[in-house]
């Protein structure tokens, strides 16, 4: 499963759709568009240099939409109103900054969490001397 992906979708569509209020159309395309964004500037030649295989690409899509699908049940939003006049269900031309501060702090917290965990550590690395290493049972 490509977590990184997983993740820029659901801080994308969350903060499109739960914060901004944008419409869930307009939120699903946003989001959709940056996820091939990502995907073309992270790996150049798709579908060869994408190193996730068919299953996996399945899986993360299938947690992409249920995350979506309950992020759309939890609203406070009737999603009924696909597309509206405008680009958000509120009136107000205000954008809410501070939400979208904290949102993008918390965001940040975690994914440098996330991959201080993950990163490869430097230790780890198999030792390529060229000398021959002895196993159990070689005499």
């Amino acid at each position: 499963m490509d977590v990184t992906l997983y993740a820029i979708a659901l801080a994308v569509f969350a903060v499109l759709y739960l914060a901004l209020s944008v419409f869930l159309a307009f939120a699903l395309i946003i989001t959709l568009l940056v996820l091939f964004l990502y995907l073309v500037a992270r790996y150049r030649d798709l579908p060869s240099s994408y190193p996730y295989g068919r299953g996996d690409a399945i899986t993360t899509l299938i947690f992409i939409g249920i995350t979506w699908a309950i992020f759309t049940f939890v609203s406070d939003k009737n999603p009924l109103p696909f597309i509206g006049n405008g680009l958000t269900y509120t009136s107000s031309s205000l954008v809410p900054l501070n939400t979208i501060l904290a949102i993008g702090f918390v965001v940040a917290v975690l994914f440098l969490g996330v991959f201080s965990v993950l990163a490869p550590s430097k230790g780890s690395e198999s030792d390529d001397s060229g000398t021959p290493q002895q196993t159990v049972g070689s005499g």
